[in-house]
């Protein structure tokens, strides 16, 4: 496929994700694109990573399943309630992003610690990884600073990547309940796919 090609499937994608959301009737002070200028956006290649779960164990992008979409979640920590409502949801709607061949990963600032105790708690069947460095979540621009108190932490954001590990999809949240549905998101992934499965030709 061109180069040209590749650039015309990520900008109907772009522009597939904002009506999405905008129909869904998602807040319209969110954005798709980056919230920080410079940051990593639709049609780059995801930053890599290695962060560790509630256990300990670091897992990498490179972990992805081949073949496989991820959504990244990134929450504002383990205290936020709007955060826990939205982890809860995508808990119950779990069983539904296998068939799209697609696996999740949340992350906040929190310490490993603080995600064991948090995933105790609730048992969520993906991992809570912890970026206390805020490094992937600064590669994707997405720092609110003072966000808990004196603490920075992560905007409310969702990001699709494709198996290629390009991004497809990015949704940075303007409030704490600011963020896409599960609903959304899976529209989202089946939307991507379907322009995955239907690429463009010369």
């Amino acid at each position: 496929m061109s180069l040209l090609n590749l650039k015309t499937r990520f900008f109907l994608t772009s522009a597939l994700a904002v009506s999405l959301l905008i129909s869904a009737g998602c807040s319209n002070q969110g954005s798709v694109t980056a919230y920080k200028a410079g940051a990593a956006g639709l049609g780059d290649q995801a930053p890599d990573f290695s962060l560790p779960d509630s256990t300990g164990h670091f897992v990498k992008l490179s972990d992805a399943q081949p073949g496989w979409y991820l959504v990244l979640v990134f929450y504002r920590g383990h205290w936020c309630n709007a955060c826990l409502n939205q982890l809860l949801n995508l808990k119950q709607d779990f069983a539904s992003f296998a068939p799209l061949h697609t696996a999740l990963a949340a992350i906040s600032v929190d310490s490993i610690e603080d995600s064991a105790a948090f995933n105790d708690q609730w048992r969520f069947p993906f991992p809570l990884l912890s970026d206390t460095s805020l490094k992937l979540i600064d590669a994707y621009g997405i720092r609110h600073p003072n966000g808990h108190g004196v603490y920075d932490i992560a905007r409310p954001t969702v990001v699709i990547l494709d198996p290629h590990h390009v991004i497809r999809f990015k949704y940075v949240g303007t409030s704490p309940v600011d963020r896409p549905t599960d609903n959304e998101i899976i529209s989202a992934i089946q939307q991507i796919q379907q322009i995955d499965s239907h690429p463009s030709h010369p």
